[in-house]
């Protein structure tokens, strides 16, 4: 339904759209965006210790579950 209508804030809910869709790390953009919030925010939280991470080379992933786990525990 969703690849057929596009993504629209007004006809889906955030939690709907990215209910199980996948088990790879998310990235510090993906994570933003799920989180809903700006990437800045993530990288402060990330700095601060606020947001467990991962580091993979140089770039800064975040595992689906304790993504999901964080939002709850910030609602």
């Amino acid at each position: 339904v969703i690849a057929r209508r596009g993504f629209e804030k007004d006809l889906y809910t955030h939690e709907e759209v990215f209910e199980g869709i996948r088990q790879s790390p998310f990235t510090i953009k993906e994570a933003a965006e799920y989180l809903e919030v700006a990437e800045i925010t993530v990288r402060r939280w990330v700095k601060d210790g606020i947001l467990k991470h991962k580091r993979i080379g140089k770039n800064i992933v975040f595992d689906p579950d304790m993504l999901k786990e964080f939002k709850r525990s910030r609602s």
